[in-house]
Parts: structure tokens; C-alpha cells; sequence
């Protein structure tokens, strides 16, 4: 009887463990879809994930986003889960909602965070989608570009649509920091109606 109950006991270890296991990539199965064709099958993208600094003075991010085709709204939030900084990244500009002053900023924005000095609109919603930016490739497909002595590195994983972007690297030396933008989750084909609010009109510019 006990032996029996031990044989149970380790085929259901076998079985949690086994169900555990991230699925599989099977590369027959990989559709590699560029950005438009992403765009036109999902229409929305949302997801999550983290931004750090490693520097002088080192700092930590959470944020949420959505992506509607060019479109891209990202909510930024620090360790205690308190909402700082909202981006509001449309075709036309990329404005800035400072939530803990209550000010949105839509000129000189790479002054207050120089990552933008590197990007642009189009740059956001292509990376959050998980494409590197097509300005960005080199004839050559190094992951690298460099731009006003700031160095931008890609980093992508294999999934069932191919490659996908899970990581972007800035090194900026216009204020001696490494800012780590990561990825950890992507919901294809759903949208984050809070975010797609975007900014409020009564929001008072600087």
C-alpha cells in the first residue's frame, strides 16, 4: 500500500513539474510577421515591464503600456506603486504627464529624460510591439545604434512570431547612465482601455 502511494505521490510530482515547463518553440510553427503585419492582424498590444538606471544615482521603474497601431501610452510607476510619469506617444509628438507635479511637458522633453534625445514616436511603438525600430537596423544586422554618443543595443527572443524585442539598452552619456528598458510580458490583440485614455485635456502644460 505505502509503495503504491509513493509511485502516486511521484507521478503527480512529474506531472506538475512537466505542466511547469515553458512551452516549447516549435520552428515549423513560427510565423514571423513584420510590424505592419502585426499591427493589421492585432490592431492592440499590450503589456508590462521595468525600467532601471545604473548610475550616479541608480533608480527603478515599473511601468504598463498599450500600443494601438502608431499609437503608444505608457504609465510609469515606482517601488511603492505610486503612478510618476504617464508617455503619451502619438504619430504626431510624444508628450509627457509628470503626475506627482501635475504637469505635462510636449517640447524639450529630452531634457527631462534623455532617452528621447535617441527615440522617437515611431521608435516607442515598434519596440513595443517588439520590433526594432527599422531606422535603427544596419545593413550589416548588427543590433546596435549609435546616435549623439548615446550607444542603443537590442536584445530579442524566439517566439511563436518570430523574433521579438524583450530588451532595449541605452548607454547615455550625456548624464553618465545605462538605462535597461525590459519587456516581461506581451498580450497580443488586447488593449488597456485606462491607458488608451491618454493624457486629460485639463492637464496644465509647463
Amino acid at each position: 500500500m505505502i509503495f503504491r502511494l509513493l509511485i502516486l505521490l511521484i507521478a503527480s510530482l512529474l506531472i506538475v513539474v512537466s505542466c511547469s515547463h515553458a512551452p516549447e518553440v516549435i520552428t515549423d510553427e513560427i510565423v514571423d510577421l513584420s510590424y505592419d503585419e502585426l499591427k493589421q492582424q492585432y490592431v492592440a498590444c499590450k503589456g508590462k515591464g521595468v525600467m532601471t538606471a545604473q548610475g550616479e544615482l541608480p533608480w527603478k521603474l515599473n511601468y504598463s503600456f498599450t500600443t494601438q497601431n502608431d499609437s503608444s501610452f505608457i504609465q510609469f510607476r515606482d517601488i511603492f506603486g505610486r503612478r510618476v510619469l504617464f508617455v503619451q506617444a502619438l504619430p504626431s509628438e510624444i508628450t509627457l504627464w509628470d503626475m506627482q507635479k501635475n504637469l505635462q511637458y510636449d517640447s524639450n522633453i529630452g531634457i527631462k529624460i534623455p532617452i528621447f534625445n535617441v527615440v522617437e514616436t515611431y521608435d516607442i511603438a515598434q519596440i513595443l510591439w517588439g520590433e526594432i525600430p527599422n531606422r535603427y537596423l544596419k545593413s550589416d544586422e548588427e543590433s546596435g545604434f549609435e546616435k549623439d554618443l548615446n550607444l542603443v543595443n537590442f536584445k530579442s527572443t524566439a517566439t511563436q512570431l518570430g523574433m521579438v524585442l524583450n530588451k532595449v539598452t541605452f548607454n547615455l552619456d550625456s548624464i553618465d547612465a545605462i538605462v535597461e528598458f525590459k519587456i516581461s510580458k506581451r498580450d497580443y490583440g488586447e488593449a488597456n482601455p485606462d491607458l488608451l485614455k491618454g493624457i486629460p485635456e485639463k492637464i496644465p502644460h509647463n
